[in-house]
């Protein structure tokens, strides 16, 4: 009985609050219960989402489903082939639940492109949107380094050339696009050093799944640059649109679904072929992607772990977030930086505590209780979640 209060009582935190997926900055630069009650995933704040450097375009990109249509509406009246090619890329990566652009917009962008070809047939625009459109194919890399010649320092240059390099498995060319990328600042130090505490937390496991820009190049910026956690397989949702990055995890020994599209059901197949392997998913993949899949996912740290075998009340899960919490993250987010992008990804601490609250309720720990519920009016308040908390 105790058990099932603990669960309905954490599993009535509703959704903590809910974000679009990134703008992919390639443009622009659940907890678990084996009970019967009701599961809420409880969202984190986007890393993806969080002062992005706008790369291509001046214009912020579209947040919510409602805008992701109306976008559609506008690339109508665009007059330039290659503003129209990137509001349609910008489309295609604010989907909230696919990486992949739909069968009907990825033909309308590979038919800019082709128009690009007869316009300007060698001009930076076609031979970079050319391997653009292709989804990291690295048969289209002779376009790309052309385009590179003429713009080393581009922005977007610097990032596709990098999903170009970890696609292909070249760490060398990898190191020097991200010290790169560092140097222009389009991975601040606030998300870098949240990567850091994302390793951490994933250290216990084989895999960690990642889902756009920020994330997934911070945790390369600390694997291949700071040599942290090298071990950990990084998968990047964005990056599975690729044959040769497919083709290099099934080669790892990964188990991958038959289809191509890398959207909602991907990873829930993909999770599920791969049950034999501990895998952990990055608290910034959007809800849409973990609501399938919330029955096997149990908060460590900054990530959920995809355990089959698990129940609410394992008891390491209560130790591992004790020892991160107070041993191994770093937290700098939380108690150095000071700026709007720290106050928003201290959010993402905010279910480990909640988790570890929910526990000590449940087993009646006063002392760690209070200790508890002043770390979580810390991070609530540098977060702006105080209202949250309180009523929940």
């Amino acid at each position: 009985m105790k058990t099932i209060i603990f669960c309905i009582a954490f599993f009535q935190v509703a959704i903590l609050f809910s974000q679009p997926p990134e703008e992919n900055k390639v443009i622009n630069s659940s907890f678990n219960s084996n009970s019967s009650s009701p599961i809420i995933v409880m969202d984190s704040i986007q890393l993806e989402n969080l002062n992005e450097v706008e790369i291509i375009s001046t214009k912020k990109s579209s947040k919510n489903k409602e805008d992701v249509s109306n976008s559609k509406q506008e690339i109508k009246s665009i007059s330039t082939t290659s503003d129209k090619f990137i509001q349609k890329k910008k489309v295609a990566s604010n989907q909230p639940s696919s990486r992949s652009a739909d069968a009907p917009l990825q033909e309308e962008m590979d038919e800019d492109v082709s128009l690009l070809k007869i316009e300007s047939p060698n001009s930076f625009e076609y031979y970079l949107f050319y391997y653009m459109s292709g989804n990291y194919n690295v048969d289209r890399e002779k376009e790309l380094k052309l385009a590179e010649a003429m713009k080393p320092l581009d922005p977007d240059i610097l990032t596709q050339c990098l999903a170009n390099a970890i696609v292909k498995e070249d760490k060398i060319s990898a190191l020097a696009y991200l010290k790169k990328i560092k140097e222009n600042k389009l991975l601040s130090n606030e998300s870098i050093t949240y990567a850091a505490d994302l390793l951490e937390s994933s250290s216990d496991n084989q895999a960690l799944i990642t889902h756009g820009f920020l994330d997934s190049y911070g945790v390369a910026y600390q694997q291949i640059v700071q040599g942290i956690h090298p071990e950990i397989k990084l998968i990047s949702l964005d990056l599975l649109q690729s044959a040769t990055y497919r083709n290099g995890l099934a080669q790892a020994g990964y188990i991958l679904p038959s289809e191509t599209v890398i959207n909602t059901h991907y990873l829930s197949s993909f999770c599920s072929l791969n049950n034999d392997k501990k895998l952990a998913l990055s608290m910034t993949i959007p809800k849409d992607y973990l609501l399938p899949i919330q029955s096997f996912l149990f908060p460590v740290g900054l990530v959920f772990e995809y355990r089959k075998e698990y129940s609410i009340s394992e008891p390491s899960l209560v130790v591992r977030n004790e020892q991160l919490w107070n041993t191994s993250l770093e937290k700098q987010n939380v108690y150095q930086y000071k700026s709007m992008e720290s106050n928003n990804l201290s959010s993402n601490y905010l279910p480990m505590l909640l988790f570890l609250k929910s526990s000590y309720l449940l087993n009646n720990e006063a002392d760690k209780l209070i200790h508890i519920d002043k770390e979580i009016g810390t991070v609530a308040e540098k977060s702006g979640k105080v209202s949250f908390i309180k009523k929940h």
